[in-house]
């Protein structure tokens, strides 16, 4: 019997890792996109976990929501900072400032599911 809640407890484990580093690749992606398309670059070349939520996603089931940060720039020299939020493996918003003010993306319809 413990034998079979040890196995539950690492395939629990591997689930939260696969879905977590798959959707920080699709928020990633997302990012250097919707950077690259507003004239923006990355900063470190990467982004980071800041916190997970529960929430209950469209399909009525109980997923979590991961807010990852990062940050860019304009110029070279000036820092700004970034936030994007992932519902499962969809990209739910990504918010960035520009020319001062700041712009919220939501996704397309076609957005990338595993």
């Amino acid at each position: 019997m413990q034998g079979l809640g040890l196995l539950l407890l690492l395939i629990a484990l591997f689930w939260f890792w696969y879905t977590s580093t798959r959707a920080r690749e699709v928020a990633l992606k997302s990012v250097l996109k919707i950077l690259h398309e507003s004239g923006l670059q990355l900063l470190d070349g990467s982004i980071y976990l800041k916190k997970i939520w529960p929430t209950r996603l469209q399909s009525g089931v109980v997923g979590l929501l991961r807010f990852y940060h990062f940050e860019y720039t304009a110029n070279g020299a000036d820092r700004y900072r970034g936030l994007v939020v992932m519902a499962a493996n969809q990209l739910e918003y990504l918010q960035i400032e520009k020319d001062g003010h700041s712009v919220v993306t939501t996704p397309p319809e076609d957005n990338e599911k595993v």
